[in-house]
C-alpha cells in the first residue's frame, strides 16, 4: 500500500483502523504524521488511544497539545499512550507538561523516559536538566534512572551531585551512584572523598573504586583485605583476584603479616593458585587462630616438599589430622602421580592409604593392591573402592571373586560400579565391567545395583 492509498483510505473513515495506522508508522515521514494528526481531533475511545500511540510511536510534537487536554483527566489506557507520546517526543513544551507533575510517579518515569530520548539525538544539557530534577523523585527506581542518565550525558562533571547522593534513603539508589562512580574517567575524585567518609558511605566508595579494577590501587585494595567490615574485604578480594602477576601475590602474601588480613589473604592466595607465595603460608599452619584457613589454602597450593610436610605433621598431632588430610585430598588431583607424596602416605597406612585415590596412578595403585595383601587390608580395599578412575577395576573385581571377608566384598562391588558409573569409557566398555560385576556380585543387593545401572545405561538415562 502507497501513501497516497494510505491517506485516502484515513480521510474515508475520519479516524485509521489498525492496519492503516500500523502501516502510517511503518512509512514515517511528515505525510504519515500529519494523516494522524488530522485524524486525532475526530477520535475518541480507543481509537484515539491509537492515533496519541502512533503519534508518539513516531515522535511527533503535534501531540502534545492533545496530550496537555487530556492528561489530568485521563486515565487508564488513555494516560498511559499520552505519558508515553510526551515521553517520546523532544518537544520542550512536552518537558515543562511533565516537569510540572512530577509528583505522580506514572509521570515521573515518563519524563525520565524523555530524558533519555534527548540524550539520544545528542542534546545533553536538556537530558541533564530532565536528571537532576528527577534524582529526588519518589519512586527509588527513577532515582536509579536519573543517575545512570546523568552520568550517562554529563562524565566526570556527574560527580559532585553523585558523591552528595550516597545518603540517598533507598540502598537501590545508593548502589546504583555506585556503580557509576565506578565508571568515572578518573578516580582521584573517588580515593579523596573515600578518605573523608565513615559508614555506608565509605562502604560505597570503596566499592565503586575497587570495581575500576586498576591495578594502581592495589596497596589500597590490599589494605582493604584487613578492613572491620567483610562488604569491604569482598570488595578487595573481588578488585585484586583478576590483577596479574608475581608482584601482585607478594604484595598479598605480605598481609598474611596482620592478624586482621589473615583469613582474606589466604583465601585470595588460594583462589589466585598464587604457588610462590606457598612458604608464606607454611607458618600460618601453627597459629591456633587461622590454622583451619592456612590448611584449606594448602589444598590450592602444596606442592610434594608441602604434602610431606602435612603428612610429617598429622602422623604427629591428632589434633590438626582432620584438617591436614583434606588439604592433602585436595591437592592430590593437582599434584597427581608422586613418589615422594606416595612414599610418604605409605609410612602411615592406617590413614595414608585412604588418601592415596586423590593422586591416582600406576604407583600408588600398585601400592594399594600390595597393601590388600598385608596387615591394613580393610583400609586398602576401601582406597581401591574410592578410585577416581577405572585402572581399579581389575583388582576390584578380582576382589569381589576372590576375597572371603563379606564386607570387603560388599565394598569392592559397590565401588566398582560407582567407577563404572562416573568412567568416561565407552558405553559397551561399561556393559560389559557392568555384566561382570553382576556375576561376581557378594550379594543380591549387589547383584541388583549393577543390573540396575546395566539397565539404565541401556535405556539411555543417566545416573541420578
Amino acid at each position: 500500500m502507497n501513501l497516497l492509498a494510505i491517506i485516502l483510505l484515513a480521510a474515508s473513515v475520519n479516524i485509521p483502523d489498525d492496519p492503516a495506522i500500523r502501516q502510517l508508522i511503518i512509512t514515517g515521514g511528515p505525510q504519515a504524521e500529519r494523516t494522524l494528526l488530522d485524524a486525532l481531533p475526530h477520535s475518541q475511545g480507543s481509537n484515539l488511544v491509537a492515533v496519541v500511540k502512533a503519534l508518539g510511536d513516531l515522535r511527533s510534537a503535534g501531540v502534545v497539545d492533545a496530550c496537555a487536554r487530556h492528561l489530568d483527566t485521563a486515565t487508564g489506557d488513555l494516560k498511559d499512550v499520552c505519558l508515553y507520546a510526551l515521553s517520546r517526543t523532544t518537544s520542550p513544551r512536552a518537558a515543562r507538561l511533565l516537569r510540572a507533575r512530577l509528583a505522580d510517579d506514572a509521570v515521573a518515569t515518563a519524563y525520565l523516559r524523555h530524558g533519555e530520548s534527548l540524550a539520544e539525538i545528542g542534546r545533553k544539557t536538556e537530558s541533564a536538566r530532565v536528571a537532576l530534577d528527577l534524582l529526588r523523585a519518589k519512586p527509588p527506581v527513577v532515582r536509579c534512572g536519573a543517575v545512570a542518565l546523568l552520568t550517562s550525558v554529563h562524565g566526570y562533571a556527574a560527580q559532585p551531585t553523585l558523591l552528595a547522593m550516597l545518603d540517598d534513603p533507598a540502598p537501590s539508589v545508593r548502589e546504583q551512584v555506585s556503580r557509576q562512580l565506578s565508571r568515572m574517567p578518573s578516580d582521584i575524585g573517588l580515593i579523596a572523598a573515600l578518605q573523608r567518609a565513615t559508614g555506608e558511605p565509605r562502604r560505597l566508595l570503596f566499592e565503586a573504586i575497587a570495581r575500576r579494577g586498576d591495578p594502581r590501587n592495589m596497596a589500597l585494595m590490599i589494605a582493604g583485605l584487613g578492613d572491620e567490615e567483610a562488604s569491604i574485604q569482598r570488595a578487595a578480594s573481588l578488585a585484586l583476584h583478576p590483577m596479574h602477576g608475581p608482584q601482585v601475590d607478594a604484595e598479598i602474601a605480605k598481609a598474611l603479616a596482620s592478624p586482621k588480613s589473615q583469613a582474606a589473604a589466604l583465601e585470595l592466595l588460594a583462589a589466585r593458585r598464587a604457588r610462590s607465595q606457598v612458604g608464606a603460608v607454611m607458618p600460618l599452619l601453627h597459629n591456633p587462630s587461622i590454622s583451619k584457613q592456612a590448611f584449606a589454602a594448602l589444598g590450592a597450593l602444596a606442592g610434594p616438599a608441602e604434602i610431606e610436610q602435612l603428612i610429617a605433621l598429622a602422623s604427629k598431632d591428632e589434633k590438626v589430622r582432620d584438617d591436614a588430610t583434606k588439604a592433602i585430598a585436595a591437592a592430590g588431583p593437582r599434584i597427581g602421580d608422586d613418589a615422594r607424596c606416595i612414599a610418604a602416605l605409605l609410612k602411615v597406612p592406617a590413614w595414608g592409604l585412604a588418601l592415596l585415590p586423590a593422586f591416582g596412578g600406576k604407583a600408588a595403585l600398585d601400592a594399594v593392591m600390595a597393601a590388600t595383601k598385608g596387615n591394613d587390608k580393610d583400609a586398602a580395599v576401601r582406597a581401591l573402592a574410592d578410585w577416581r578412575d577405572e585402572s581399579a577395576l581389575e583388582p576390584l573385581l578380582a576382589l569381589c571373586r576372590g576375597e572371603t571377608d563379606l564386607k570387603l566384598r560388599v565394598l569392592a562391588a559397590r565401588g566398582a560400579i560407582r567407577i563404572v558409573q562416573q568412567s568416561v569409557i565407552a558405553k559397551d566398555e561399561k556393559a560389559a565391567w557392568l555384566q561382570k560385576i553382576a556375576d561376581a556380585a557378594p550379594r543380591p543387593e549387589e547383584k541388583q545395583q549393577a543390573q540396575a545401572a546395566l539397565k539404565q545405561l541401556q535405556s539411555g538415562k543417566r545416573r541420578k
